[in-house]
């Protein structure tokens, strides 16, 4: 039987069972609240995960990320400075974090109104919360000191 070093060196070359981890930040960045800014988040959200994130599951990210940032520049009650937006991939999903400055709201709570009888009758707006619970795994919320964190997980 061999020494101690022998012994080490066999343990520490040994395969180890390893639990899925997160592949590092994809990137981390900072959206004006401006429209024209949304889109080349989008466009540049694309660029960089096409080739790591199937693009059914790209899409679905693109869709609720948008339709997220837009609620945020219409509707967020007192907010103020840029929206943070951190990626990450992890084996089998892709995770978002949208963090902002404003009044608290919920959107994993939020309900829409009645859409109403008719195309006339019915409301514009409304329907990206409830696309955003369609199209990912996860949809969660918190405030915490003043901002407004939500995450998204969409498994690929």
């Amino acid at each position: 039987m061999g020494g101690w070093r022998e012994r080490w060196q066999a343990w520490w070359r040994k395969p180890q069972a390893v639990a899925p981890v997160s592949t590092g930040v994809v990137w981390r960045l900072r959206v004006d609240r401006d429209r024209a800014a949304i889109g080349r988040f989008n466009e540049r959200l694309e660029t960089t995960l096409l080739p790591s994130v199937p693009e059914a599951a790209l899409r679905a990210i693109q869709i609720s990320v948008d339709e997220l940032l837009t609620n945020v520049l219409m509707h967020a009650q007192q907010a103020s400075g840029a929206i943070d937006i951190q990626l990450a991939r992890s084996p089998g999903a892709v995770d978002a974090t949208i963090e902002y400055l404003a009044e608290p709201f919920d959107p994993t709570t939020w309900k829409p109104l009645p859409m109403g009888d008719s195309i006339r009758s019915a409301r514009i707006g409304g329907r990206g919360i409830p696309l955003v619970r369609q199209l990912m795994d996860e949809f969660r919320y918190e405030h915490i000191d003043g901002r407004n964190i939500v995450q998204l997980r969409k498994k690929c």
